[in-house]
This record gives structure tokens, C-alpha cells and sequence, in this order.
């Protein structure tokens, strides 16, 4: 009796093998799928179609995250060698920022004084000491600070200092403001020196100091805490001079716990208030700039709880950042976008790293996002906080990423797409690959529409090979050659050299997956914060959401095989709609496969994140039941 049963399980298996169940007419037959109301508690009867056949062992080689490598005991090897032995289908999980520790050390020497800035693409650390004057520039790089200039020949004077470091006309400036005199001193770096610019007595004494640039034009502010007073004037640096104009701005009435940030958006003046009394309300104030006086013309009163702790801000490579700090070491990155009137702190970055806890953080421009210098007593810490970079991980940036297989050394997109379509010039002719990408934390995707930066790599490195999937997010991207976007409903024929039109030899289909949250109202809160008022971020927003809405993609839930996920909730007949039979496993109206091996990973998004853990381990004893892991022709 058990033999007969065992045969008869070896036999179903074989038959899930060979293709799906017909009947007489050769038409599939599919069993009704689960209602929205079924909770999956009970019995399940799988569909009997090839996207839920589960073909023997070789789920291992196509499970969810394929760039994992070896990690946690998923055994699937680096991008080369999966590319190598068949995978066709790769999911890469993507973030939109990351972090790069520049410095992390217990400084030896006194200082009063610690700012950072980025020099021709390279980082540096500037001190100064009260005691003796003592200035130092220092160049980092490869985990080592060079001494590159050091004002011993000339020592200042033994004064407090507000020091201000940016970028003017293409020029790197030092601005230094003794607050007990009021003089103001103008330096330009080099790269090795500091040169004199001029100096001028700005009147103003035991003030704080922040110089922005407006209009190309360079702007000196100054609040005065005991005074309660903030005003702005123009700095003029000609040859060996500088000239500091009238007052353009004034403020009264300023408390010490506020901070202000003028910042500059669609050639507009702003400022951007923040007192650390009222935690998560911020303002917004629309600057009229024109004549010799300047004056407010709109504010805006908001709330956000994206700001925590310690409020920093600044204005890096044409965007606004606001950075909240808190005692812990924890680290909130908003981008703020003033659109179409309205100010609108974007979610863009939280730490994957580990901060300096109870630091004092200061932040500095820098071309990939901001940079963020944190100061503990003699402990340093100097980040590169990447913004608008894409890169790969499961969790946070870098989760997962096994980068001692034979994968690209970095967790950048661009840098396993380019292998991956290097090998793709290599292998002209191959059965077409499935790129599947997953954004993570949908939010951060919105601000500057950061999607299409996929599409544009993807274009980047495969050119005409490249082709889309059929989604609604595609149909309305403009990036996208609308004749590129292949349907799951057309049947794709071609002789061996994939020369018919509508050919996919050779070819790689991108496929975009929002996180599912963007549905979901609890997540989304009826589109808020990027409502109808919020009229470029409410667009992303919508055109993000079809990338997840009707994209054709579906595949069954690995653990209710006739549940089908990846599609809203909708529930689709295999045969006739399943997107994964018509294009990924390429098979005619007969059933036949117009690719070979396209079949050794049919079920790659059918299965778990961590296929050594949890239930899935269950599901694959289930299989070798049923399968008895038989090898598969073409497969091995």
C-alpha cells in the first residue's frame, strides 16, 4: 500500500514536470481560486499550472533576492556563476540612500574648533585652538588624515570664532567671523593654502554666524541671541577685498532656541525656522528679494514628525536637507521641496549605520546628498549621507548582499547591472532576463522622481536590448519608448537566431515593484502627505502607485499555491492572464516552451526571502515528497 502511494506521488510530480493538466480538449484545468474573504486557514488545492509546478530543486537557484550569495545557507553562488548555469530571473531589492563613515577616531590633539567640507571630490577636517591660534587643514583618504595646511607661520588671534566654509563661484571659501570685535575675514583655499582675501567690521558683536548663497550671490546672516535680532547682509569679495553691504533682512523677536536656514528653490528665497521648544512645527518663510530691501511675503506654519532631537540644515547641490539628530545616535534625513507653493519634508534617509551617541552634529554639502560631522569631546565621526544613490539590500542598504562570492565588490545598482549586461554582450543570443526591482520604503522614491533613475541605468547599459513590462506605470512614463513595452498576452515567436520581430532572444525585460504599502491607505493616509496640493510630489506619488496597480504580474503565494499575490488582490486564471506564463516562461498557446531553460526557475517569486528558516522549509519537505527531486532535462 505505501509503495502504490509512493508511486503514485512520483508519478503527479513527474506529471507537474512534463507541463500543467489538460483535459481531453488539451485545455488546462485550473481550480477556483480563494475569495478576498478567505483567510487561508483551510485546505488549499493548487492550481495545476506551470507557475505553480515547483520544478525539483531548482527553486534554490531562483528564490526571492538572488544577489544573496551564500549568506544565512541560501547556497546560489554569485550574479556570475547563476548567470553562468541558466538564471534568468533576478530580483535586486533597492534603497535610495546610504551611508559612508569617512572618519571614526579618538582625536589626539586640542581643539576648540572642528568643521568639515568636501575639496575637489575629497573630504577635509578643519580645527582650530584658542590657545595659540592654531589652524589645520587635513586632507582624509583611505582611513588617514593629512596635514595639508597649517597657519603656524602666522597664528590668529586668540579669539572665539564663527568659522563658515563654502563654495562661491566655482571658489572654496573660509569666512571668519570673531563674534567679541565683530571683523569679518575672508580666506580662499586652494588645496594646500589659504590666501587672504581682506577683512571688514561687520558691527555686529557676540552673534551667531551662516553664510548661504542666493542668486550666485553670497550672504552673510547673523542672529543675535541676546538681542533676539537676525539679519542678513551681501558679502563682496573682489581680488584682495571684501565688502560687506547694508542690512537686507531683519528679524525681531528671534528666541535663542530657534534656528533659521535661508535656502534657495526655483530661483526663490526662503527661510526655514525651527525652534527645538516646539519639536515637529517648522515654518516656512517666502522671501520677496527684489530691490535693496528685503521683506516676507507668505509663511507657512507646518508640522512634520520627521523632525526630532537636534534640527541641522543645509543647502547641497541645489536641494534643501533637513537632518534631525537625537542623543541616541539615530538619524532622520528629510529633503524639504517647496511645491507649487507648499512646503513638504520628503522621508529620505535613516541610518543603517551606527552613529556617535550624545555628539553635537553639524552638516556640510556634498555632491552625492549631505555630509554629517558629529563631535563627542575628542570623539570624531564624518559620514557621507548619499542621497539618490541606488543601491541593493534585503532590510536596510546592504542587508544581505554578499559581496565575498563572485558578485560586483559594492552594493550599487549600477555596478551589478553593468556586469550583468557586460555578460549580456557577451552572450548575445541568450533566453531573455527578467530584472526584477523591488523599492523599498516608498516614500523616499517621490522627491526628484528617483524611479527613473532605474529606468535611465537600465537604459544606460543595455540600449536597444532593454524592454518593459506591460504596466500602467510604464504606459505613463516618459522615459519609456512605448513600443518597448511587451504584453503578457502576445506570444512571442522566433527562429534560433531571435530574428522575428517581437523576438526576446538576447533581450532583458525590467520590471518596477513598488513597496506594497503605497496601496494601502493605513500607510498612505489618503495620500497625505502628498495630497492634491502637493501637485509634482502628488504625481509621483500616483505614478508610483501604478507601477504597483494592474502590472500583470503574478505569481502564486508559496504557501497557498492558488493565492495569487503581486497584483492587488486580485486573483487571476493561470493559463489565460498569468504574465509569468506568457513572457517569463515564454510558452505558445500549446503549452510549449519557446525557450529552453527557461523553466529551471519558473518559481522564483513563489518563494521566501530566507529559504533556510520558517515555514519554507516545511513547503520544500513537501516537495521532495512529491518530486522526489528528480533531475530535469536541461536544467543541470
Amino acid at each position: 500500500m505505501i509503495k502504490i502511494l509512493f508511486l503514485n506521488i512520483w508519478i503527479f510530480g513527474l506529471f507537474l514536470l512534463v507541463g500543467c493538466s489538460s483535459d481531453s480538449d488539451g485545455q488546462s484545468i485550473t481550480k477556483d481560486p480563494i475569495t478576498n474573504g478567505d483567510d487561508g486557514s483551510g485546505p488549499h488545492t493548487g492550481v495545476q499550472d506551470s507557475t505553480t509546478a515547483i520544478y525539483r530543486q531548482f527553486f534554490f537557484k531562483g528564490t526571492h533576492n538572488s544577489y544573496s550569495g551564500n549568506l544565512g545557507g541560501m547556497k546560489r553562488e554569485g550574479i556570475a556563476t547563476q548567470l553562468e548555469r541558466g538564471l534568468k530571473f533576478f530580483e535586486f531589492d533597492l534603497f535610495t540612500f546610504y551611508t559612508e563613515i569617512l572618519l571614526d577616531t579618538n582625536w589626539q590633539e586640542d581643539a576648540d574648533y572642528f568643521s568639515a567640507f568636501t575639496y575637489m571630490d575629497a573630504p577635509h577636517l578643519l580645527t582650530y585652538a584658542k590657545t595659540g591660534g592654531d589652524l589645520k587643514i587635513y586632507k582624509l583618504k583611505d582611513d588617514a588624515q593629512e596635514l595639508i595646511y597649517q597657519n603656524n607661520g602666522n597664528p590668529w588671534t586668540e579669539e572665539d570664532r564663527q568659522l563658515n566654509i563654502l563654495n562661491h563661484l566655482s571658489g572654496q571659501y573660509l569666512l571668519d567671523y570673531v563674534q567679541s570685535n565683530g571683523i569679518l575675514r575672508a580666506y580662499k583655499f586652494n588645496g594646500t593654502e589659504l590666501m587672504d582675501m581682506g577683512m571688514e567690521n561687520t558691527g555686529i558683536v557676540d552673534a551667531k554666524s551662516y553664510t548661504f548663497v542666493f542668486d550666485q550671490r553670497l550672504f552673510i546672516a547673523f542672529h543675535s541671541v541676546d538681542k533676539g535680532t537676525y539679519e542678513i547682509k551681501e558679502v563682496t569679495i573682489d581680488g584682495g577685498d571684501i565688502t560687506l553691504g547694508a542690512s537686507l533682512f531683519e528679524l525681531e523677536s528671534v528666541t535663542a532656541n530657534e534656528s533659521i536656514y535661508p535656502f534657495e528653490q526655483e530661483d526663490r528665497l526662503y527661510i526655514f525656522r525651527h525652534n527645538m521648544n516646539t519639536v515637529t512645527n517648522y515654518k516656512v518663510e517666502t522671501i520677496d528679494s527684489d530691490g535693496t530691501s528685503w521683506s516676507t511675503s507668505d509663511s507657512s506654519l507646518e508640522s512634520s514628525n520627521l523632525l526630532l532631537g537636534s534640527i541641522k540644515a543645509v543647502q547641497s547641490n541645489g536641494k534643501f536637507y533637513i537632518n534631525s539628530y537625537t542623543a541616541n545616535g539615530n538619524v532622520i534625513g528629510s529633503q524639504l521641496v517647496m511645491d507649487s507653493g507648499t512646503p513638504i519634508l520628503v522621508y529620505e534617509y535613516n541610518n543603517e549605520v551606527d552613529f556617535l551617541t550624545g555628539a553635537e552634529a553639524m552638516l556640510y554639502p556634498s555632491e552625492k546628498g549631505y555630509g554629517m560631522f558629529l563631535r563627542k569631546g575628542s570623539d570624531l565621526q564624518l559620514s557621507s549621507i548619499n542621497i539618490g544613490s541606488l543601491v541593493l539590500g534585503h532590510d536596510a542598504p546592504g542587508d544581505e548582499v554578499d559581496l565575498s562570492v563572485d558578485n560586483p565588490t559594492s552594493i550599487l545598482l549600477e555596478d551589478w547591472i553593468d556586469y550583468m549586461a557586460q555578460w549580456s554582450a557577451n552572450n548575445p543570443n541568450h533566453e531573455p532576463l527578467f530584472i526584477m526591482t523591488e523599492l523599498k520604503e516608498y516614500e523616499q522614491w517621490l522627491a526628484d522622481a528617483k524611479w527613473q533613475n532605474i529606468i535611465r541605468i537600465m537604459q544606460d547599459k543595455f540600449g536597444g536590448k532593454l524592454r518593459f513590462h506591460s504596466s500602467n506605470g510604464f504606459h505613463n512614463e516618459p522615459l519609456v519608448d512605448q513600443n518597448l513595452i511587451v504584453d503578457g498576452k502576445t506570444l512571442y515567436y522566433m527562429d534560433k537566431s531571435g530574428s522575428k520581430e517581437g523576438g526576446l532572444l538576447g533581450k532583458v525585460v525590467l520590471y518596477i515593484q513598488p513597496n506594497n504599502n503605497i496601496t494601502k491607505s493605513e500607510h498612505t493616509n489618503d495620500f497625505l502627505p502628498f495630497g492634491p496640493a502637493s501637485v509634482q510630489l502628488h504625481e509621483n506619488f500616483l505614478q508610483l502607485k501604478r507601477f504597483r496597480e494592474n502590472n500583470k504580474l503574478v505569481s502564486p503565494d508559496w504557501r497557498y499555491p492558488n493565492r495569487y499575490g503581486n497584483n492587488i488582490g486580485a486573483y487571476i486564471d493561470a493559463r489565460d492572464d498569468s504574465y509569468i506564463s506568457r513572457i517569463f516562461h515564454m510558452q505558445s498557446s500549446q503549452g510549449d516552451g519557446q525557450y529552453d531553460n527557461i523553466r529551471c526557475t519558473d518559481v522564483m517569486f513563489a518563494v521566501s526571502d530566507r529559504p533556510y528558516e520558517g515555514p519554507y522549509l516545511d513547503y520544500v519537505e513537501q516537495q521532495e515528497v512529491k518530486n522526489e527531486l528528480d533531475k530535469v532535462v536541461g536544467c543541470d
